[in-house]
């Protein structure tokens, strides 16, 4: 969608000047054995025994020692046990679809007024939903409507896909505008079908212009516009935008964030709510993809994937629902103390808001959030002495309110506790990437009988490329969401090595990946045009690693590309080849660098050659 047609490209937004999730090198619970003991020291008398230990303070202490509770809390909130697979990117089963609209009917000799969409093989190629564009305001009149619109909707609905429908705003002056365009809108689509069906997704607004307006007034006019397509449907409408426009354009503001939002992000790094702008924390569908095949649509085209299950996606658009909120208060929180520890269990709300709660947050002693999926959380690193709790449950729609509590840690001497055990770690990175892209490898520390988040546990990453020098090892730590990510780019293969650091209440773990590169390789004629019987070079460059490799001219002749003759790479990463052709016509060349161990072939863009 984004862009398709508009003219408009989605960029990521600028980048940050921090790593994600980093922690201070001087944070001192980093070593929590230290941290502990440290702690048990502030009380004025600590007596030990081997086996056990008495607690006793003067008030001065116990508030230095409360405050170092605080700290300990936060600090080892989510560390805890923790198994190490890897995985490539979207290997997981993840639900997926595509947004059409009429760019995506693209004529050919056998459909010379465009091709059409063969929904049957959309749903056969893995895709649960389509969002069609209905509408949009162009700059030459009013109000336009996609022609391929009626018939995509009816057919992708008959084919069984979850179905949906989108306009393409215009922002204008006066703000009356956002009220016709939503209008016109939802006119459009209730003449194909009904926002209260089961299987079909809420209005959708697609925000990437500004239309002229300025910040304030483009906030009013979204605003308005999305009112508008609710009181028509009886839905809360899905905000479709990018992550630059909601950033800057937007300013950032939290006024969409109770708003079902539509993330359009062309990365390969799952975004977590420490990395989602304007207030949200998840997104429902998130927009990966503008140059992703699917079978039964001509050409590369939009790809997104739904935040949950297909049973959530199903609640989710179920027309007949009207509601859409935060879910109530998590029922029966109890918290169970033991050793430096608690353990916490509670069970789901009576009011999930409409949509399925997919995940808790879980603070203590007020400190940062940390998430599981699960009803229980072990929360470990605990001083001695008083602790509160707060938890929340989570959906699509946002964060319900808590429920709150505390408990009581008991003295203990740090021999007595728990033997560190293992975590949960989880390793997504791209199989195959092109070395122009920015390849992303994104560590998930979860604990495996809660499957809580493990936030701040130290990562180390170390990129090996297979030629060259390896890169310095990064150093992250993971967010609220238990993720941590690194990014590199490479023009050969290389290798993936993650390693957590050990703790008191985990141990170091380390697992290894690749990632095979397709490497950048240039190509370009000295000239476009040459007269029968002169010369010209076709020229290029590529990795000064692979220097002594061979690349291959191809011509384009009878059909096929045949090879005509080979060059050796330089020292400088560059080749030349010599074209002589007798005969006028037009040539169509490329260069081919074949697969090595080292790295997987690549091919140049064509380049054509006039001979007169």
């Amino acid at each position: 969608m984004a862009c398709r047609g508009s003219g408009v490209r989605v960029p990521s937004a600028p980048p940050s000047t921090k790593t994600q999730g980093a922690f201070p090198a001087s944070f001192a619970f980093l070593d929590p054995i230290w941290a502990i003991k440290r702690a048990l020291a502030m009380s004025d008398t600590v007596k030990s025994r081997r086996t056990s230990m008495s607690w006793t303070a003067r008030s001065g202490s116990r508030v230095r020692t409360r405050l170092l509770a605080v700290a300990l809390s936060v600090a080892f909130l989510t560390t805890g046990l923790a198994t190490i697979n890897v995985v490539s990117a979207q290997a997981a089963t993840v639900i997926t679809g595509v947004d059409v609209s009429k760019w995506d009917h693209s004529a050919t000799s056998a459909y010379p007024a465009g091709t059409p969409i063969d929904w049957v093989k959309v749903k056969a190629a893995g895709r649960s939903f389509a969002i069609i564009k209905a509408s949009g305001r162009t700059l030459e009149r009013t109000n336009y409507r996609n022609p391929y619109f009626a018939n995509d909707y009816k057919q992708a609905r008959a084919a069984g896909l979850v179905v949906g429908a989108y306009h393409y705003a215009r922002p204008a002056l006066p703000l009356s505008t956002a009220t016709d365009q939503a209008r016109y809108f939802i006119s459009t689509v209730q003449k194909v079908g009904s926002f209260r069906d089961q299987k079909t997704f809420p209005a959708v607004l697609d925000l990437e212009t500004t239309g002229g307006l300025g910040q304030a007034d483009l906030i009013a006019w979204t605003q308005q516009f999305l009112n508008t397509a609710q009181a028509l449907t009886g839905r809360k409408p899905i905000l479709y935008s990018y992550d630059y426009f909601v950033r800057s354009t937007l300013g950032n503001t939290k006024q969409f964030s109770s708003y079902p939002f539509w993330y359009a992000r062309y990365t390969t790094t799952v975004p977590t709510s420490a990395t989602i702008p304007g207030g949200w924390s998840q997104w429902t569908m998130w927009q990966y993809s503008s140059t992703t095949t699917t079978d039964g649509i001509i050409g590369a085209g939009d790809v997104s994937r739904f935040n949950g299950t297909s049973t959530a996606l199903l609640a989710f658009a179920d027309g007949r629902k009207s509601g859409y909120g935060p879910p109530s208060i998590p029922l029966n929180p109890i918290a169970t103390p033991g050793i430096a520890s608690a353990q916490l269990s509670w069970t789901v709300p009576n009011d999930n808001g409409g949509v399925p709660v997919n995940r808790y947050r879980v603070s203590i002693d007020s400190g940062p959030e940390a998430i599981t999926p699960t009803t229980s959380f072990t929360a470990v690193g605990l001083a001695p002495g008083a602790h509160t709790y707060s938890i929340s449950a989570e959906n699509l729609a946002g964060v319900g309110l808590p429920a709150t509590g505390s408990f009581t840690i008991d003295p203990y001497d740090v021999s007595t506790l728990p033997a560190p055990v293992i975590p949960v770690v989880e390793v997504f990175n791209p199989a195959t990437n092109a070395g122009s892209e920015v390849n992303v490898v994104q560590v998930k520390v979860t604990r495996p009988t809660t499957q809580q988040a493990i936030r701040n546990a130290e990562v180390t990453v170390n990129i090996t490329p297979e030629l060259g020098n390896p890169r310095v090892p990064q150093v992250v730590y993971t967010d609220a969401e238990g993720v941590a990510a690194v990014r590199f780019k490479s023009q050969v293969d290389a290798g993936i090595s993650v390693a957590t650091t050990a703790g008191a209440w985990y141990s170091a773990v380390t697992k290894s990946s690749s990632v095979r590169i397709r490497p950048t390789i240039k190509a370009d004629l000295s000239a476009s045009v040459i007269r029968r019987g002169t010369s010209a070079r076709l020229t290029g460059s590529t990795s000064t690693l692979l220097a002594g490799e061979r690349v291959y001219r191809q011509t384009y002749t009878g059909g096929r590309w045949v090879t005509r003759a080979y060059r050796i790479v330089s020292a400088t990463g560059t080749y030349s080849f010599k074209v002589t052709v007798p005969t006028a016509g037009r040539r169509v060349y490329r260069v081919v660098l074949p697969s090595t161990s080292h790295h997987l072939r690549v091919v140049s863009r064509t380049r054509t050659l006039i001979i007169r």
